[in-house]
């Protein structure tokens, strides 16, 4: 299969220029609102051991809340009056610091046009406090939150490591679906690393974990935890033709969790590097289809306009083929992609992984074939926006 991926750090927008197999749609479980998205599949194996669920409820549900959001804005009446106009959103969410930081979804406080305007978070007790936006990151869907502790020893969930997950591990999931709050589910792991749309559907997001424990509208924010009670992932999405639950959720991992919750505290935000190029993964078929000097690597079939790759002179295909199958344009003729450093480029999944490695300002050279010259292309990675301006791929 062909593909096309925007690269970043943690997520890139990737789609298939040929056949594209969509297991169905999937929009986040905050109640009140919905995004649609994509998503495929894989396979895994099973681990057993740890705590009843009985145990994890009653030692952790403490540490999750139940998050409403208020937006706010004005619409025009019939006669051109502006009248107020107000939406609300539930959520979960869960302690991770005692000083009263809260993790949940970036969907759960802010829209594609707006953040909300209030938010307040009902505690394990049912106390209601005011909360504060410390920042989102949309690409990955996890926002911070900051309330008052106001005295009160607050009961802190720690952030696993994802990594260790096997498919076949049991595994919770808390939160407030449908406004019930302290609602415990319980299932498995379905499958590992699975590759999900971000809200604003710009992005992927990487690494995600599938689950059959039961989530629904306003579990969206709230822990997936493992038999030991550590956070393993934030309940982000639902796989529905419904939008009701369907045996099949997405959580983003706990590891990407922790970094990104890391910048947020510090900055506000999250900073994710970047190359700013589309690509199609070059087979020997393509190469003998359009004598190519090379049998593998990656086709540039878009430039992101004021990305690092445009400022470094990489080139798009500007011609293209159409296929027989979708009658899709498949952009052709661009730079090809066969070393990014010493790592020779198979798939954009290689240039993922290595740009997930690094750092804004980090260096790196391509080795770049145009037409049938190679050379060498050195330039810093540089810092990707939160919302991309893309051109349609013909």
């Amino acid at each position: 299969m062909w593909k096309t991926a925007l690269t970043s750090l943690v997520s890139a927008v990737i789609g298939g220029l040929l056949v594209f197999f969509a297991l169905q749609a999937t929009v986040p479980v905050t109640k009140g609102k919905v995004i649609n998205q994509v998503v495929r599949e894989s396979g895994g194996q099973k681990t057993t051991g740890g705590l009843t669920g009985g145990d994890i409820y009653k030692r952790f549900a403490p540490g999750v809340v139940h998050i409403k959001s208020v937006f706010t804005g004005v619409r025009s009446d019939f006669f051109g009056f502006s009248v107020p106009l107000q939406q609300e959103a539930d959520g979960s969410g869960f302690i991770v610091d005692k000083s009263g930081l809260i993790v949940t979804n970036a969907h759960v406080v802010q829209d594609s046009n707006s953040t909300a305007n209030k938010i307040t978070v009902l505690m394990g007790d049912q106390q209601e406090v005011s909360a504060k936006l410390l920042g989102t990151d949309p690409s990955t869907d996890i926002a911070v939150l900051k309330i008052d502790p106001q005295g009160k020893t607050l009961r802190v969930l720690d952030l696993g490591d994802s990594s260790k997950l096997q498919v076949g591990d049991d595994v919770y999931a808390i939160g407030s679906p449908f406004e019930l709050d302290g609602t415990l589910t319980q299932g498995i792991v379905s499958a590992i690393n699975r590759t999900i749309d971000s809200p604003n559907q710009q992005f992927k997001i990487r690494g995600a974990i599938q689950t059959d424990a039961a989530v629904n509208p306003g579990n969206s924010g709230g822990p997936l935890l493992n038999a030991f009670g550590e956070v393993v992932g934030i309940n982000s999405q639902i796989a529905s033709n419904s939008g009701s639950f369907a045996g099949i959720a997405f959580a983003i991992p706990s590891n990407t969790v922790k970094e990104i919750v890391g910048q947020i505290e510090k900055s506000g935000k999250a900073s994710h590097p970047w190359l700013g190029i589309g690509g199609i993964e070059v087979g020997k078929d393509m190469a003998k289809l359009l004598k190519l000097p090379v049998d593998h690597g990656v086709m540039i079939a878009q430039v992101v306009p004021g990305s690092p790759a445009e400022k470094a002179g990489l080139k798009a295909g500007s011609q293209s083929l159409v296929n027989s199958q979708t009658g899709q344009r498949i952009p052709v003729g661009g730079d090809i992609i066969g070393k990014i450093d010493t790592i020779s480029v198979l798939t954009m999944d290689d240039i993922l992984n290595f740009v997930e490695k690094h750092k804004v300002g980090d260096r790196v050279t391509l080795e770049v074939y145009r037409g049938k010259e190679k050379k060498q292309v050195t330039f810093a990675l540089g810092e990707r926006p939160q919302n991309l301006v893309q051109s349609p791929q013909n």
